[in-house]
C-alpha cells in the first residue's frame, strides 16, 4: 500500500503512529523552526517511540528485534548517487519485500538540494545526479521491487522547514556546506578515484581541485565550460589528501544564469589533468565510482569527447523517461541541452 500525503507527520491519524512501537531515523536537517526542535524530540514526547536508529544500523533484523510497527525517516539526501543512504534504503526495502514485512514506513520528504537537473548515466537504478526527492526515489524502489509493505510519503511542502528553508541550509554532511556544494558535488566527487584533491579540508570542498604536482598547468581553455569560470589558485588542506601541503589547481566559480553539467565537465577535467601531468594517477576504484565502460574508455583516451557527449545525452534522456513515472510534485526533472 502506497500513499502520498500533504499534511505533516504530526497530523497523521494512523493507528500505527498513535499506538504502535515506532523507530525514528533522522538527520540534523530534521529540525522544525516553529518549535525549535528536531523530529526525535517532538515525537518522543507524544508517541511510543522506542528506537532512535542511525542510518548505518538500519536493517530489517534490527527493526524486528525491537518489535517495531512503524519506521519514520526524515533524511536530507545529497541529491546524487554518491549518497550512501540510497543504498541503505534500497537494501531495507529489498529485505522487507523478501520477508513479507508489514512494518509501515513513513518518509518525511525533503527537496533535492541539487534541484531537478539530471546528469550522467544511470547505474544501480540512478544516474549520478538524478533530480528526484528522497520520497520519489523511495517510490521508484518500492515500485521496481513490487513491494507490498505500507509506504507513506509525507510531502516536503507539508512543513515550514520544507517550504521555506533551502535544502542545504543545515548541511547534510560536514563538507556539504553551501549552495555551491550541490552545484559541484556530483562531478567533483569523481576526483576521489584519483590522486587529485577535491578541496577536502578547505572551506571550499568540491569547488577547489588540485595537487602539489599540478604546478604551472597550462591549456585550461581546452576544458572551457560557459557554466563556470576557472580561477587558477593554491590551497592547503587542513586534513584529507595532501593535508598541510600546497596544492596547485583551480577554483570553480559558477557563471550566474548559465546551465552547467558538473558530471560531464568533471570528466573533461580529469582527462585534461591526466593528459597534462605525468604524476596523475587514476585508482582502480574509479571503475566502481563510474560504473560505465564508455565513460571509462573516454578517461582512458579510448574514445573522443563528441562520442562520449552523445552517449551521455541519450542515457540522460532514457532516465528522464523512466523518472516521470515516480514524480510526486508538479515540476519535472530536466537535462542541460
Amino acid at each position: 500500500m502506497f500513499s502520498f500525503r500533504t499534511t505533516s507527520i504530526f497530523e497523521q491519524g494512523d493507528n500505527t503512529l498513535s499506538r504502535g512501537r515506532l523507530a525514528v531515523l533522522e538527520c540534523a536537517a530534521a529540525w522544525y523552526p516553529e518549535v525549535d526542535a528536531h523530529l526525535w524530540e517532538i515525537l518522543a514526547g507524544s508517541r511510543n517511540v522506542i528506537m532512535h536508529i542511525p542510518a548505518d544500523k538500519l536493517t530489517l533484523q534490527a527493526l524486528n528485534d525491537a518489535e517495531i510497527d512503524g519506521l519514520i525517516i526524515e533524511y536530507q539526501p545529497l541529491g546524487d548517487r554518491f549518497d550512501s543512504f540510497l543504498g541503505i534504503l534500497l537494501s531495507l526495502f529489498s529485505q522487507m519485500k523478501e520477508a513479507g514485512s508489514e512494518i509501515a514506513v513513513y518518509i518525511a520528504d525533503r527537496f533535492n538540494p541539487g534541484g531537478r537537473q539530471v546528469e550522467g548515466v544511470h547505474r544501480d537504478g540512478l544516474p549520478p545526479k538524478y533530480g528526484l526527492t528522497l520520497g520519489e526515489v523511495a517510490n521508484m524502489y518500492y515500485s521496481d521491487l513490487n513491494a507490498r509493505f505500507p509506504l507513506h510519503i509525507i510531502s516536503a511542502n507539508a512543513t515550514m522547514a520544507g517550504r521555506e528553508l533551502m535544502p542545504w541550509s543545515i548541511p547534510p554532511e560536514h563538507d556539504f556546506c553551501s549552495l555551491f556544494s550541490s552545484f559541484f558535488h556530483c562531478g567533483q566527487n569523481l576526483w576521489k578515484g584519483t590522486n587529485v584533491s577535491f578541496g577536502e579540508g578547505t572551506n571550499r570542498p568540491f569547488e577547489f581541485f588540485g595537487a602539489p604536482y599540478m604546478t604551472g598547468l597550462k591549456g585550461a581553455e581546452a576544458v572551457y565550460n560557459r557554466g563556470v569560470f576557472m580561477r587558477r589558485c593554491e590551497f592547503i588542506p587542513k586534513y584529507g589528501r595532501y593535508a598541510g601541503e600546497i596544492c596547485h589547481g583551480f577554483q570553480l566559480l559558477p557563471n550566474p544564469g548559465e546551465q552547467y553539467n558538473s558530471f560531464l565537465h568533471a570528466l573533461r577535467l580529469i582527462r585534461f589533468v591526466k593528459d597534462s601531468c605525468k604524476e596523475f594517477v587514476m585508482y582502480n576504484q574509479m571503475e566502481e565510482i563510474i560504473g560505465d565502460d564508455t565513460i571509462m574508455a573516454y578517461l582512458s583516451s579510448k574514445c573522443d569527447w563528441e562520442e562520449l557527449r552523445e552517449y551521455i545525452k541519450a542515457e540522460e534522456q532514457k532516465w528522464l523517461r523512466k523518472a516521470k513515472k515516480y514524480l510526486l510534485y508538479d515540476d519535472a526533472p530536466y537535462r542541460v541541452k
